[in-house]
């Protein structure tokens, strides 16, 4: 699969992603252990003696990245000396799930959130080697929490990376371009999927009417539903879906996927079918308001709705009220 951000070879089978966690972070015997750094003291006062790539398996330690990015903003004239290694902005791992211990990073293995960054300074910082993108970060909360969607700016490289998704029913992988939907990033106890795990899902319908990249609806795939619908209002979450479902196809039992035409509009109104997958379960695949969505669909055994917190659900729940239940995640 081609990745729509960069056009490499991002996107890869879960079952690849799946069999590499257990060592893609991990040091090597011939790593050296990693001097403590504080991450509040001013960088102007650290003592970055034996922070160094092994000469080994060449991997470097997350504190040596970020202080090179560091340095690299000093010199730009965007960070100065005195300001903490904090300053430099939020790091997320490529491969994302809950890690013991401090990631020893390969190449291109790191996407940076950054404030007080511009395009000149981003170009430069995906030089250093493990450096995979650089995403400018606003106010805004990628995806659509009102009326309008809302993304981060991606100013270099590539904000493609996937999060490792465990249940009791088995591991997902889960692809987001980063600029473009909300982080949710997987923890050891992750109450989302403890609810769901609560439910009675196997032989039944589903509807995830608010699904973002699909990881609540394709949990429930391989909880056993007999058919899930997957439905969001934003294009690029749709779009992060549909790669999910081809790069999850062999652990979800997928026979086969129908792509169909997804329009430009990245807000959606009526809901349009843009993709639908079959094998072990069906899956339909819409973009579009769920207040319409059941002009379209029939009603379900469920429908989970998954929306930023805060955010008023009294319409929507509403529009699913011919489901026999509704689930509020």
């Amino acid at each position: 699969m081609d990745c729509p951000s960069c056009g490499g070879r991002c996107v890869r089978p879960a079952a690849h992603v799946l069999n590499s966690i257990d060592y893609v972070y991990m040091a090597c015997r011939s790593c050296k252990n990693e001097p403590h750094i504080d991450k509040n003291a001013p960088r102007r006062s650290l003592q970055t003696a034996g922070l160094e790539r092994c000469e080994h398996c060449g991997k470097a330690p997350l504190d040596l990245v970020m202080l090179e990015a560091m340095d690299l903003l000093v010199e730009e004239g965007l960070r100065d000396d005195r300001e903490p290694l904090r300053s430099v902005g939020s790091p997320m791992i490529e491969i994302g799930y809950p890690l013991p211990y401090p990631p020893r990073l390969g190449n291109s293995q790191l996407i940076l959130l950054m404030e007080r960054v511009n395009r000149n300074a981003a170009s430069r910082l995906i030089e250093i080697p493990e450096i995979k993108g650089v995403i400018r970060r606003s106010r805004h909360i990628p995806g659509v929490v009102d009326k309008n969607g809302h993304t981060w700016e991606l100013l270099a490289g590539c904000d493609m990376r996937c999060d490792i998704i465990q249940s009791i029913y088995g591991d997902l992988v889960i692809y987001k371009n980063q600029s473009k939907i909300h982080i949710e990033f997987p923890r050891e106890s992750y109450p989302k999927i403890r609810i769901l795990e609560g439910l009675r899902i196997a032989g039944r319908s589903v509807i995830d009417g608010l699904c973002g990249p699909g990881t609540l609806g394709l949990v429930c795939v391989l909880a056993g539903a007999k058919k899930v619908v997957m439905n969001d209002i934003w294009l690029p979450a749709i779009e992060n879906v549909l790669i999910n479902l081809d790069a999850n196809r062999d652990l979800l039992g997928i026979d086969s996927i129908e792509l169909f035409d997804r329009g430009e509009k990245l807000v959606g109104s009526s809901p349009r079918l843009v993709g639908r997958a079959k094998g072990a379960c069906e899956i339909d695949v819409f973009h579009g308001d769920i207040r319409e969505l059941f002009s379209a669909v029939s009603p379900s055994d469920i429908c989970i709705l998954d929306h930023f917190p805060g955010a008023p659900l009294d319409e929507i729940k509403r529009a699913g009220s011919s489901c026999d239940e509704i689930v509020v995640i």
